[in-house]
């Protein structure tokens, strides 16, 4: 079986580097649609190639957003793009997000998530509510709709080191840390969190690492910092060293995202036994619950502090988190996609 990933944004994530190789070890021949055409981009990228199957990770890659005046052309034209690229072969969408991020108000955007799931073979959901919102939002028939997990992120970043090393390691010194990594956007709530911290000064200090999606939301958010001595920033895009010594410094993780419909980074903080805290309206990130490494509160003025306590009460624990891992491991990962494959073929 000859399948194609699109697009690819292995540079980014490793998740569909990991699902690759999962599947090439169960034999699907996995490539990867490399680049952009103008005009109709899909069509022109595999009219070079040939495959059983498209796998389309992220539709919103053959639109994007560029700020000028073609902008609605390129999302006019996905739906009649997908339709000439699938011709000669099957297709396959996962559903990483419901819609594409901040942009479901746009024009065609919306229209052009539904086509994409309308025409594949089997979509992919990596919860069991997440499979039935794709349900009703798309009106798709359940059957068509696969569960598989999302895979376990932290083979990626080799094993752990001791909190102190990572700490040293990192410059950072005693104290429990609270860790909020990943691209900072503002989707992800990093502003509430920070107001409360101020008011609240809690005894633990606030990390907010990873790479701004624009120099101005940096300087937004050291502005509203200001001068907390419980509020340090390290805003700088995470290589996979610095990510796994942020992980082993922590004590817990937050989460705050706005609005999210699956989240790598909480099934990577879930695999690392690093207990964390997140909104209970997530209800499509599922984690394992009920567990002692995983806490849901319901806004920042009524149960945030208790919950954050009870999080921090909970030492991260690696070896803890070896039945998650085994659950959302590649291989099974793999298995289940492939029989997804099957389906969208017809086999």
């Amino acid at each position: 079986m000859k399948v194609i990933f699109a697009p690819d944004w292995r540079n980014g994530v490793p998740y569909q580097r990991l699902l690759a190789e999962s599947l090439g070890r169960q034999g699907v021949q996995v490539s990867f649609l490399e680049g952009y055409k103008r005009i109709f981009p899909l069509r022109r990228l595999l009219a070079a190639q040939s495959c059983d199957l498209l796998h389309l990770h992220w539709p919103e890659a053959y639109y994007p957003r560029k700020g000028d005046a073609w902008d609605w052309f390129r999302r006019a034209r996905f739906a009649c793009d997908l339709r000439a690229a699938i011709r000669r072969c099957a297709l396959a969408t996962t559903a990483h997000n419901l819609h594409a991020h901040n942009r479901a108000n746009e024009s065609f955007a919306a229209r052009n998530t539904r086509s994409a799931h309308a025409r594949a073979g089997v979509v992919f959901a990596h919860s069991e509510v997440a499979k039935q919102r794709i349900v009703r939002e798309f009106s798709l028939a359940e059957e068509k709709v696969c569960v598989i997990p999302h895979g376990d992120l932290s083979v990626a970043l080799g094993a752990p080191v001791s909190q102190h090393e990572a700490r040293s390691a990192l410059g950072i010194g005693d104290g429990k840390i609270v860790l909020m990594f990943g691209m900072v956007k503002p989707y992800k709530g990093q502003e509430e969190v920070i107001a409360w911290w101020r008011r609240s000064q809690p005894e633990a200090t606030l990390a907010i690492v990873g790479s701004p999606i624009t120099p101005e939301y940096a300087a937004r958010l050291s502005g509203q910092i200001g001068d907390a001595k419980n509020i340090i920033t390290r805003f700088t895009w995470l290589a996979n060293e610095q990510l796994r010594l942020w992980l082993c410094a922590a004590n817990c993780t937050v989460f705050n995202y706005r609005q999210i419909f699956t989240s790598g980074a909480a099934n990577l903080a879930r695999s690392w036994g690093l207990p964390m805290l997140l909104p209970a309206r997530l209800d499509t990130v599922l984690l394992d619950e009920p567990t002692p490494f995983v806490h849901r509160f319901t806004d920042f003025d009524t149960d945030f502090a208790e919950a954050l306590r009870k999080t921090l009460s909970v030492a991260p624990d690696f070896a803890a988190a070896v039945p998650w891992r085994e659950s959302c491991s590649w291989e099974n990962v793999a298995r289940l996609t492939a029989d997804g494959y099957r389906l969208a073929l017809g086999k």
